[in-house]
């Protein structure tokens, strides 16, 4: 549900996403965090680490962990110069590696509950780990702001 806390887990710690306007009360304030479409990320000490903010209009998740800003584009995005093309489907989606002439090989593979927001993420690219985490957290805003109908 949009507004929500998204609740993340790697490798084995739980990490929280709270929408923007988490720590501001009222009823205009409970409002606008129903419809927001960027969280803030906390570890499991409590400290912010990053921002994952979806946008709706370019289709891309915008991370922010510290002075670095990163992209990832839907359905191709660039990591470690490498590109990765993303295959969405009902319940689940696909992570290749864009190669030339090359067979397409799976990476990551991600599976969504029909019945509730919740999303497993799983990879056997090294490339990908430092951004399972927050791809899982886009990915949900993302999936989320579809189903409310933006």
């Amino acid at each position: 549900m949009m507004g929500s806390n998204i609740s993340a887990f790697r490798e084995g710690k739980l990490y929280i996403a709270k929408p923007e306007g988490w720590d501001r009360s009222g009823v205009f304030e409970a409002l606008k965090r129903a419809f927001t479409l960027k969280y803030h990320v906390f570890d499991p000490a409590g400290s912010e680490v990053m921002e994952v903010h979806y946008d709706f209009g370019r289709d891309f998740i915008l991370v922010k962990w510290g002075d670095v800003d990163r992209q990832i584009k839907i359905p191709v995005f660039e990591l470690h110069l490498q590109r990765y093309y993303i295959k969405e489907k009902v319940g689940s989606f696909l992570i290749w590696p864009l190669e030339e002439g090359g067979k397409i090989r799976i990476v990551a593979e991600g599976t969504k509950s029909l019945k509730e927001f919740a999303l497993e993420l799983r990879s056997e690219d090294e490339n990908l780990d430092g951004i399972l985490m927050e791809l899982a957290i886009g990915y949900t805003i993302r999936w989320m702001s579809f189903n409310i109908g933006l």
